[in-house]
């Protein structure tokens, strides 16, 4: 009996703990706070839902794919902020003019 060893703890093991552990501080901080509050706190990490980027990007696309509807007549919104003055409606041709995107010459509405 002298020279039993100890079982070892496999790799899998630790990791479960330090997941669940993870999950458990999550769940806590999320019942004791509000999850709304939470949600609040991750969206804003991430830069919440401003889509500025996103809305250049999809407006280069249609004019690159002489998409007449897409920079037209399609219904965007551009967010700057979480207000509702920061909620811009429009479509492409509307964003270049005030200057949010790029203008697509080869296509005119």
């Amino acid at each position: 009996m002298e020279n039993k060893k100890g079982q070892q703890m496999t790799l899998g093991t630790i990791i479960a703990i330090v997941l669940g552990l993870v999950v458990l501080v999550f769940l806590i901080y999320g019942f004791s706070t509000g999850w709304g509050n939470l949600w609040d706190k991750v969206t804003g990490l991430g830069g919440g839902d401003v889509n500025i980027d996103t809305m250049k990007t999809s407006c280069t696309l249609a004019c690159q794919q002489d998409n007449r509807f897409g920079v037209c007549n399609q219904s965007r919104t551009i967010i700057i902020n979480d207000s509702d003055s920061g909620r811009i409606p429009g479509n492409c041709s509307s964003f270049a003019d005030a200057g949010y995107v790029t203008d697509c010459t080869p296509i005119t509405c």
